[in-house]
């Protein structure tokens, strides 16, 4: 207003009521919520069958900063279905950028923290991505594929597809 470029009388009816609108950083497990109904709504505009979310999308999708706040989690949710192949959609099809880790913060459940570069976000770099996440889930399951997809959030069968698709041995 004192720079002109608003007019106060607006102001004025605009502000009877102010809402305060906290940024998605700092709503929690609500974005996780919105996040949900991206999914059902997006999911159900491409014909694709209610996917749901991963364990690792859940908390990357709760520790992300979201600078682009809620068109950013729509951008995110739109990506991942349109790389799906159905089943849960993971941290990895979110297409995110990793943000670099500080000495003392955790890594995502199966990405391991070399992987984890900022602003990358290219096909290559989610199919790196998804090969670290199933090598160590499988590497911590011992070799067993059930154990394995049920700590990513897929089914057996996804698995499978999953890594023929990645060059992964499947034996």
């Amino acid at each position: 207003m004192a720079r002109g470029q608003f007019r106060e009388d607006l102001y004025y009816r605009l502000s009877v009521f102010p809402i305060h609108l906290p940024p998605l950083r700092e709503r929690g497990e609500d974005v996780v919520l919105l996040a949900q109904e991206f999914v059902r709504r997006l999911g159900e505009r491409m014909g694709k069958e209610e996917p749901g979310l991963s364990n690792d999308a859940r908390e990357l999708l709760v520790t992300y900063p979201w600078p682009g706040n809620i068109r950013e989690l729509q951008n995110a949710i739109e990506r991942a279905l349109i790389v799906s192949d159905a089943g849960l959609i993971t941290a990895a099809q979110l297409g995110l950028p990793w943000p670099r880790l500080t000495s003392g913060e955790a890594s995502l459940p199966g990405v391991p923290p070399k992987s984890r570069v900022e602003n990358q976000d290219t096909a290559g770099t989610l199919q790196e991505l998804e090969r670290h996440a199933i090598a160590d889930a499988l590497a911590k399951a011992k070799g067993n594929k059930t154990a394995a997809a049920t700590a990513l959030g897929i089914t057996r069968m996804r698995l499978y597809t999953k890594l023929k698709r990645l060059g992964l041995p499947s034996q």
